[in-house]
Order: C-alpha cells, then structure tokens, then sequence
C-alpha cells in the first residue's frame, strides 16, 4: 500500500470514504506489484506516492460530476485514470495506453480494485473518439500536442482536464496559436507552482 508515513499523512490531511480508501489500496498495492518489471514509476518517487500523486490526482474530483464518462490518454501507471475510477463509482473511466505491460498493469489493477473502468491498448490518435464527459491526461504531452489528441472527444463537447506543471503558461501559450478555446487555470493543491487547467470549447486545430 506504499510508505505507511506517506498514506497516514495523506490520510491525515485528506477526507476519503472508506470505500475509496479500499479501491485506492488495491490500486497501489497492484502497482507496487508491477512497478519495477514494468517500470512504471521511479524509486525515488515510491515513497511519496499517496501525497504526490494520489492527492495531485484527487484533487480533480471538484471537477468531474459523480457519473462523468472519463477517457484518460497516455494512462501509464494510471495517474489520473485509476484514481479517477476508485473515487467515482458511479462513472466510467476508459483509458488508452499503448505500451503493452502498462496496459496489462492498468486492466490488473481495475480488476483488483473492482474499478467501473477498461482499458484500450492503443495509440491515442488511433483511438475511436466515443461518447465522453471529461478527457484528463497527466504528464502526456505538451498543451498544443494534447489538445491535436483529446479534439476528436472535445469537439464532441467534451471538456478538458489536465495537469500541467510548471510551465503551463509557456504552453498555453503556444497552444493558442493553434487552437481556440476558452480555459481556466486552477492552482494546484498538491504542491509546487503547477495548475489543473480546465478546456473548454475546443475549436480550429485544422491549419498546420
């Protein structure tokens, strides 16, 4: 279940229902089985893993109603997506990942955890775009590569919500000069100088 001090303090400070608390353990507990075969995160960041990156992920649930169909690009070691699918039972998150053992990992920790989830092995532009409310990604892609990814759902009306670290401006920024759209910065609760940026209202992307 990760470092004992990490979750106690994560615990701490954070309101989780017991019920979430059990999915979130099956899911951690399954990556730590995965992680070094798969190399699906590093060592140094083991120890932090419930307030680095459980919290960072959870704090987007003030943002993705209770029964949300999430899709989730370049899934990896399943921050957001499983996350997600742990604390929203009553929603659906898909999830698209294309390397193979990451993809085995994710479908091994939704069955653990009992998630409302599947997985896609896929590479995102190949994905088919079905019906969905919210399109997250974390630590995929740049803004303006992301948006030419997540516009087959977003121009469909879905909204975007994605973490972006420390230089999200810079990448806005050039996001714009393809894209249009309206957004909203959040600073993130989970530390450092980084932002849950909200899309919204996807258009243009068609020039080179």
């Amino acid at each position: 279940m990760g470092d004992e001090n990490d979750r106690a303090v994560f615990l701490a400070a954070h309101d989780v229902s017991r019920e979430t608390l059990g999915r979130l353990d099956s899911v951690i507990t399954t990556l730590d089985d995965w992680r070094l075969k798969s190399n699906l995160i590093g060592p140094r960041e083991w120890p932090h893993i419930w307030q680095r990156h459980v919290w960072d992920c959870l704090q987007l649930l003030d943002h993705i109603p209770e029964t949300a169909r999430v899709v989730d690009l370049g899934s990896g070691a399943g921050f957001p997506g499983l996350i997600i699918a742990a604390a929203r039972p009553q929603g659906h998150v898909t999830m698209i990942e294309s390397v193979g053992k990451k993809a085995a990992f994710l479908r091994a920790a939704v069955l653990a955890a009992h998630l409302p989830a599947d997985v896609i092995q896929s590479r995102v532009e190949s994905a088919e775009a079905g019906p969905a409310d919210i399109i997250t990604a974390r630590a995929f892609a740049p803004l303006r590569r992301l948006l030419d990814f997540a516009a087959p759902w977003m121009k469909n009306g879905a909204t975007g919500l994605f973490l972006k670290g420390e230089r999200w401006e810079e990448e806005l920024t050039d996001a714009r000069q393809r894209w249009n759209f309206a957004y909203e910065a959040i600073p993130s609760r989970s530390g450092g100088s980084g932002v849950v940026l909200i899309v919204r209202e996807l258009r243009g992307g068609d020039e080179a």
